[in-house]
């Protein structure tokens, strides 16, 4: 079992924060998490449990990695 947390999403929650900071604008979030001052703001990215069973289906399927770099996928 592993974590997979998609670079593709971090890249463009990314890439919109900072167009949000260059407009002048305050980046979407989602949640909040009190660093004991003050609740920061934040974005988090989902992380997805990989495990034998659903490897195919969160690694290869959803693109973030070719079949071909695997060995014995069923």
């Amino acid at each position: 079992m592993t974590v997979l947390k998609d670079t593709r999403v971090l890249a463009a929650d990314a890439v919109a924060a900072t167009v949000a900071f260059l407009k002048g604008q305050v980046p979407a979030k989602t949640k909040t998490y009190n660093n004991g001052k003050i609740e920061v703001p934040a974005k988090p990215t989902a992380v997805v449990t990989v495990t034998q069973e659903n490897v195919k289906k969160e690694i290869i399927d959803s693109g973030y990695w070719p079949a071909s770099e695997f060995k014995n996928l069923k």
